[in-house]
This record gives structure tokens, C-alpha cells and sequence, in this order.
């Protein structure tokens, strides 16, 4: 490996080190993972049981239920009457998803998608009974009256829907409709106020309150707490994000919200608006104390409301996968909604190479092609064949500087430790010879957007989760072949072994790429203490991931050799020669370069000296 090469290597280290500091939780989170993880301490356990029971009766049983009929009716009315009572049940469900449904406020309690399993191989719930609340809080002329207080009624029930109202005795109500879409994983949702224009406050909005604890649904914590958060998009903008890696004040939105996600590594719940909810709402999120979460979830929406005497909202839920194809194909009811924008395929053009490039020849062969591991081959060979010219273009390039290196040495043998008269000796050489240094280096760099598109995009590529091959059971996760038991800083507290294969086979390119250029010295080491370093970086990513980086690695052996095959060192040879005799041009870069080169040698060299003989 030369000297460009490897600057090339070290300059895509820096930034990769960099990103995976700037992506890395910090301790505190590292301590809360470690705590929700165990799921078998007794503190943890006590504490859940205390949370649930908290949970249930502040739900369905209020302070307030214990007062009498007379107060109640003095505070909430004709409301009054559903106040409190026993809730009833209601699930609908299709192929996709069960909604679960209680009559305390008519909301959804729990989803479970019907299609999918945790990394445990039990059901996927989505949203729970215990950690799920949606509500109105609606502010009357007497109270602030909380919709899942009130046991409403069930006033229509099919198969694929169920209406519940909440009646003011006066001939007013409120009522929610909810329906299964012939589209997979949507439940439409329709909010109808009729006769209530005198219980509210003149210019209040509805407001709605969602909260949720997401379950830890994936075998690891790293990516699945750094892909968890609330997403959310104000109409004619693209989709934003709360961020991930620490918690959030409660975030104001000053636009209008288009749709508001709950989302984590690979799912989301989402509600969504196609008329917009009115500005002014609340997102936040937490770090969850309850083995088995992630995170706490909380959204606070507006419907927008003028006291008219009957009033519709239409919405939708989305309760599925974070398939980029799925989101895209939504329609609830109007095209622009970008939630395919809420899964994070990379910033600026590394996004853009993955959704031009990447994800296209993807999804080209996910029709095509079974086995995922095997379309991780031929995605890799195509993205190989692409990046084929630079790679030829690096290779001239070190083969030039190869035939260069007995006269680079003569020449740093001649000035010793003069750098700057080495410098000018060995530009006039490469001016001389026709060869530009940086040559090998350039192509290297920009390999780089395509090397960052694909660190993104593997550990959120849905299509991955639960996929095996060869020994990985997830290709979503990083393929354990031994667990120690215990946590090695740096590394880990297990073994994977496609990133061992990858460490391995870029040793032996490294060392053989050394025998060929000749390298010695710091730049020598370098290149093997860097995969030893990717090889503690890499160990918890997914193994389709590393599976690739090791495809990668073949692919490069072969492309090398077939290359020397090809290459002629003669030739090569009688290129510089023929290059050496044609007069050599400089450009005004070049000319100034050497101008303040030689100037600055003069300087030393006429530098007075100190007493004592020193300069």
C-alpha cells in the first residue's frame, strides 16, 4: 500500500471514527441501556410493578371519580353520566395488524403487527395496554374534561370498524370512528364534534395528547436507541427529527404538523393529518426506567376548532414496517406526505447516493434475488464494477510511483534531512516524469460517499431484519459466533465473525499491497493498526453490513490481480521515459510553489548564527 493509498485509508478513518464518536451514546445512555437490559433484577421488577399500577389508575381511576354524582354533574355536565364505570374491549384486525380498542375513551390501547416477531420470537407489539394513552383534553366552561375519563358507548361495530360516542345529554356529542384500510398496516380515523359549540371556550382548539413507551423489539440496543425518536413533517417541508442520542426539552413546532411518527430502528406508529393539525405543537421524549423499553414518547397536537356546531376530522394512522417501499406506497387520502423520508438514509450526498443509486439497484434485485445474503454479492459486485475505473486509475497511479521510488530515495539519500529541498527535488521529478502524486489519492477520496451512503444505509434497511445466512440468524444484527460474558472495552462482549473475516482479509491485502510499493517505516504500520481499530468499531453493526465490507475485500483481490495482469510495467516505464523528454510546462500554481520553496530554503541557509557556532 503507498503513501496516497494510504492517506486516502487514513483521511476516510478520521471521518468514520469521527461519525461513529458523534453517533455514539454517551455514558449515561450506555448505563440506561444496561438497566433496562436486565430485566431479572428485582429493583427493576418492583419498579415496573409500581409504574403499572401507577399507569391504571391514573387511566381508569381518577381522584376525581370518587366525588359525587352532584359535583360531577356541576363540573362536566351532561358528561357525567359515562364518567368512570368498566371499560369493554373491542380488537378489529386483518392480515396486518390487531388494534386493540377500550371504551374508556374510545382509543386504541394496544397494535400488534401480525406479520412480524421480536428478536425473541414473541409477538411484535407495537404499542402496549400498560404504556399507551390517546386522549382530547377539551376545556370547557367549567373544567378541562379528559376524554379517556369517560366510558363512551359503542354505536356501530363491524368487522372492519367500530364508532364510539361520548353523548352531553343535550342531544351534543362527541365521536370516533375508526376503520382498517384496504391498504396494509393504515387504520383510518375520523373525529366528529356535533352540538357542543356551547360546552367549549370561545377560539380553543381540540387538543391531543399521545403518549407511548416503545418496546425494545430488536437483539441490540446500540442502533435501535439511536434510531428511536419522533419524526414529524410541517407541510412543503421535508420530514425533521427530535434527536436521538439525548433527551429533548418539550419542542414547540411553530408550523402547522403535517404528521407526527413514533418511530424506532425498524417501526413506527404514526397519525396522520392530510388537512394538517393548527400550529403550536408540543414533542418531547424521554429516557425510559422499565426494563424492556426504550423510550418515552409523547406528542401534543391541535385540532383546529371555531366553535362551529358540527366539525370532521378525517385522519389516519400508520401502525408498520420502516420499509422505504411500504411508506412510499401510502396513500392516506393525498400523495405528498414524504413518510418514506422519515428513515435516515445519510445527509447531503450521501443521502442522495442512496436514494438515487444504492436503493434502486436494490430494490431491482430484491425481486429477483432470494437470498439477501446473496444480493449483498451482486450489490456489492455492481457498486465494485462502477467504482472500477478509479480503482484503475489509483492502481497507475502507485505503479508510477513505484517505478519513481529508487530516484525518490536517491533523492532524500542525497539531502537528508532537508525537506524542503527534497520537496522541490521531487516535484521537479514528478513534472519531469508526467506523474501527479496526488492521483492515487484523489480517486480514493472519492470512493468516500459511496463508503458513507452504505454505513447508513445498512442499519436501517428493513428488508435485512430477521434475514439469515451462513451462520448470521439477522443480517439486521451483528452475527455473534461466541459471547464472552463480559464487556471488552473497545471491543464488545462478543466475537462476530464477518467482521473477523473482514479484519483478516484487509490485513492480508495490506501486507500484500506493502511487498508490491515498497512501503516502510510509520506509514507501513499504520495500515494494519487501522482494520484492527474497525475491528472493534464494526463488531456490533449489522452483519450484512460487515458481510458486505468482506465481499468488498474479495472483489478488490480479484480487481487487483486481473489489473497487474493487465498493466504492463514496461510500458509504464517507456511512458515516463517518453515523458522526460517532452519540455516540461509549468503553471502559475507550480511556478509560485517552487518560488516560495526555494525562498524559504535561502532563508535557512542564511540564517545568522547564535554564539557558539549554532545557527
Amino acid at each position: 500500500m503507498d503513501r496516497n493509498t494510504l492517506i486516502g485509508f487514513s483521511l476516510i478513518f478520521l471521518i468514520l471514527v469521527g461519525y461513529y464518536w458523534w453517533s455514539a451514546p454517551s455514558e449515561q445512555e450506555l448505563a440506561n441501556q444496561k438497566r433496562m437490559a436486565d430485566s431479572l433484577a428485582k429493583t427493576e421488577a418492583a419498579a415496573k410493578k409500581n409504574t403499572q399500577t401507577a399507569n391504571v389508575n391514573d387511566t381508569l381511576q381518577p381522584a376525581s371519580d370518587k366525588k359525587d354524582s352532584s359535583l360531577l354533574k356541576d363540573i362536566y355536565g351532561g358528561f357525567a353520566g359515562s364518567f368512570g364505570g368498566t371499560p369493554t374491549e373491542i380488537t378489529l384486525a386483518n392480515a396486518s395488524v390487531s388494534v386493540t380498542f377500550t371504551t374508556m375513551g374510545g382509543r386504541p390501547t394496544q397494535v400488534k403487527l401480525n406479520q412480524f416477531k421480536r428478536a425473541d420470537s414473541t409477538d411484535l407489539i407495537l404499542l402496549d395496554k400498560k404504556h399507551t394513552n390517546f386522549y382530547y383534553e377539551i376545556t370547557t366552561k367549567k373544567d378541562v374534561l379528559r376524554t379517556d375519563r369517560f366510558n363512551w358507548k359503542v354505536v356501530s361495530k363491524t368487522p372492519e370498524s367500530v364508532s364510539f360516542r361520548l353523548d352531553n345529554g343535550n342531544g351534543g356529542y362527541i365521536e370516533q370512528k375508526y376503520t382498517l384500510s384496504k391498504q396494509d398496516f393504515l387504520l383510518d380515523y375520523a373525529v366528529k364534534v356535533s352540538g357542543l359549540e356551547n360546552e367549549f371556550q370561545r377560539n380553543n382548539d381540540l387538543k391531543l395528547v399521545w403518549t407511548a413507551m416503545l418496546h425494545k423489539q430488536e437483539k441490540g440496543m446500540q442502533f435501535e436507541n439511536q434510531h428511536s425518536n419522533i419524526s414529524y413533517r410541517i407541510p412543503g417541508e421535508h420530514p425533521e427529527s427530535l434527536s436521538s442520542t439525548s433527551p429533548e426539552k418539550i419542542e414547540k413546532i411553530p408550523g402547522n404538523l403535517q404528521w407526527v411518527a413514533f418511530k424506532q430502528q425498524y417501526f413506527n406508529a404514526t397519525i396522520i393529518n392530510k388537512d394538517g393539525f393548527a400550529q403550536g405543537g408540543n414533542l418531547e421524549w424521554k429516557e425510559t426506567r422499565e426494563a424492556g423499553y426504550i423510550k418515552d414518547m409523547k406528542s401534543e397536537l391541535y385540532l383546529p376548532y371555531s366553535r362551529e356546531n358540527e366539525k370532521t376530522w378525517n385522519m389516519s394512522f400508520f401502525f408498520g414496517p420502516n420499509s422505504y417501499k411500504t411508506l412510499q406506497s401510502v396513500n392516506p387520502g393525498f400523495a405528498d406526505h414524504e413518510l418514506h423520508r422519515m428513515i435516515p438514509l445519510g445527509w447531503g450526498i450521501f443521502g442522495w447516493v442512496n436514494r438515487w443509486l444504492v436503493l434502486p439497484v436494490f430494490n431491482f434485485l430484491v425481486g429477483k434475488i432470494g437470498s439477501m445474503g446473496i444480493l449483498i454479492l451482486i450489490l456489492t459486485l455492481i457498486i465494485k464494477f462502477i467504482l472500477l475505473p478509479l480503482v484503475y486509475k489509483s492502481y497507475i497511479s502507485t505503479a508510477k510511483m513505484r517505478i519513481l521510488k529508487p530516484e525518490i530515495d536517491q533523492i532524500k539519500e542525497k539531502y537528508g534531512n532537508d525537506m524542503q529541498k527534497i520537496q522541490v527535488e521531487n516535484l521537479a521529478l514528478y513534472k519531469k516524469a508526467g506523474v501527479n502524486p496526488m492521483s492515487g489519492c484523489v480517486p480514493m477520496l472519492l470512493q468516500m460517499p459511496i463508503l458513507f451512503a452504505l454505513f447508513q444505509f445498512f442499519p436501517v434497511l428493513f428488508e435485512l431484519r430477521q434475514k439469515t445466512f451462513l451462520w448470521s440468524t439477522d443480517l439486521s444484527a451483528y452475527d455473534s459466533i461466541l459471547e464472552f460474558g463480559f464487556h471488552i472495552p473497545g471491543y464488545g462482549s462478543h466475537i462476530s465473525l464477518f467482521t473477523l473475516l473482514m479484519t483478516i482479509s484487509t490485513l492480508i491485502y495490506t501486507h500484500l499491497n506493502n511487498q508490491i510499493s515498497g512501503v516502510t517505516g510509520q506509514m507501513k504500520w499504520i495500515g494494519y493498526i487501522m482494520p484492527i481499530i474497525f475491528l472493534g468499531v464494526l463488531n456490533d453493526y449489522p452483519s450484512g453490513l460487515t458481510w458486505y465490507y468482506f465481499v468488498s475485500n474479495m472483489v478488490t483481490f480479484g480487481q487487483q490481480f486481473a489489473i497487474r495482469k493487465l498493466v504492463d510495467d514496461q510500458k509504464l516505464h517507456q511512458q515516463i521515459a517518453e515523458a522526460r523528454k517532452k519540455p516540461v510546462k509549468k503553471s502559475n500554481f507550480s511556478r509560485r510553489l517552487e518560488e516560495v520553496m526555494k525562498a524559504q530554503q535561502q532563508k535557512t541557509q542564511t540564517k545568522p548564527r547564535k554564539p557558539g557556532g549554532k545557527k
